[in-house]
């Protein structure tokens, strides 16, 4: 850059020298050479987009009003299942449904992500998933930001409701989320205004959605809405990021789609038949959650509770209140802390230490966890099933946009109405690449 740099002052030098005796006659005061050297910068960079990469392919204008990200996931999953012939005997059945427990792999996720902001304050998002044979709208929106209120957003994207929910699939500890999760809303249409404060220190979101619009579809028809907020909090926070606490609070008010909310949960492996289901006819469903984690240093611990409280239709004789929750510890043998948003408070992704097979021959970073966590779909003459899931994990993160994972999972099925309970032994795998 230097030498460029001196390469320029040369040539233009030799211009100004060239142009002398008119400059002699011009009354007008003539630039300096280092003048003339910043105004040749700044009309052949000042108008170009700065490429780069930063956890994706990035464009940003060099006044940085205008930015673009490319970015996506490939999360390809496996699977085996070891089912006892109690589990079988609830869940398998025979023609026409003929819904087996079976071994298998699949392309969980595989989506493209597009991102950006323009101007001062719109930002934009466009992401499609392609993953299990299907596709789906994920994030699609537009938004303003950096109101005097905080900011808006119009669009399809997760409702405002729970810890685990609201981080990226890409930064989940375990191959799947929580067996509480079921009770979740995630990726609905509406309308959000959001905002942080005290120093980033605690968040607040309210929204109103459609229900029932996770991949995208036309809504149409009255009620079927829903209003969510959710409050977080960092009562305890280091400078350095690495030892934190998170507190928060979720709250939905919910419109069921015809009158009736169906609830149900496979055992924290995608390839698995759904093992309980409830459906209840019910008018309005609220939804209630509890958040908590502690961060320090390499260790962490996190758990939700999540209780959905049914009113019933009329002249429906049930109005249950079902429950989940889990309680995770996850652990980092090479030292890493688990990161955080504090913007939108939820977990961040992990950067090692040194990246594997590097210059530096590093070995990543690896983490090892453990879970529990259960959900409870019978109460008050509505007999859907409980299920409790125990997980051991280990996670090599091979850099910051690499990962393998592999989940050990014991679930125990106790079914709908009278039968004796089943365990299933299931052993999962994740190769994960994100950008």
């Amino acid at each position: 850059m230097n030498r460029t740099r001196q390469h320029a002052r040369t040539v233009i030098a030799c211009v100004l020298a060239l142009g002398a005796p008119a400059a002699a006659q011009d009354a007008k005061p003539q630039k300096s050479v280092e003048e003339r050297l910043a105004d040749l910068e700044k009309k052949t960079v000042g108008d170009a987009m700065r490429v780069f990469w930063k956890d994706g392919l990035r464009f940003e204008s060099a006044d940085k009003r205008y930015k673009f990200k490319l970015g996506g996931r490939i999360h390809y999953d496996g699977q085996f299942f070891d089912p006892d012939s109690d589990t079988k005997a609830a869940v398998e059945t025979g023609p026409p449904t003929n819904i087996r427990i079976e071994d298998g792999t699949e392309l969980r996720r595989a989506r493209i992500e597009l991102s950006g902001e323009v101007g001062d304050r719109t930002e934009w998002a466009l992401g499609m998933d392609f993953g299990s044979g299907t596709t789906n709208f994920r994030n699609v929106y537009v938004g303003l930001k950096d109101l005097p209120f905080g900011g808006v957003r119009a669009g399809q994207f997760k409702e405002p409701f729970g810890l685990e929910q609201i981080t990226s699939s890409n930064n989940e500890v375990f191959t799947e989320r929580s067996l509480m999760n079921a009770l979740v809303p995630a990726f609905n249409a509406g309308f959000m205004v959001y905002d942080d404060f005290a120093s980033e220190r605690a968040t607040w979101a309210v929204g109103a959605f459609r229900t029932g619009t996770d991949t995208g579809e036309v809504s149409k028809g009255d009620g079927e809405w829903a209003g969510t907020a959710r409050v977080t909090g960092l009562p305890l926070y280091s400078e350095d990021g690495k030892s934190y606490v998170h507190v928060g609070l979720g709250y939905s008010r919910r419109s069921p789609t015809n009158d009736s909310q169906t609830f149900s949960s496979k055992p924290e492996a995608n390839l698995a038949p759904n093992y309980i289901t409830a459906t209840v006819s019910t008018e309005t469903v609220d939804l209630m959650g509890a958040e908590l984690a502690l961060v320090h240093g390499p260790f962490s611990i996190t758990g939700e509770y999540t209780q959905a409280s049914l009113d019933a239709d009329s002249g429906a004789t049930s109005s249950p209140d079902f429950a989940g929750y889990y309680l995770q510890t996850g652990y980092f043998i090479t030292g890493e802390s688990r990161g955080y948003k504090k913007a939108q408070g939820c977990f961040d992704a992990l950067k090692p230490a040194e990246n594997a097979f590097g210059d530096g021959h590093g070995i990543g970073a690896w983490e090892v966890a453990a879970r529990i966590s259960s959900l409870d779909l019978e109460d008050d003459g509505t007999n859907g099933g409980q299920l409790d899931d125990v997980t051991f994990g280990v996670n090599w993160y091979l850099n910051p946009n690499t990962r393998v994972m592999l989940d050990y999972i014991l679930a125990d099925l106790d079914p709908a109405g009278a039968g004796a309970s089943g365990e299933t032994n299931i052993l999962a795998f994740r190769i994960q690449f994100n950008f």
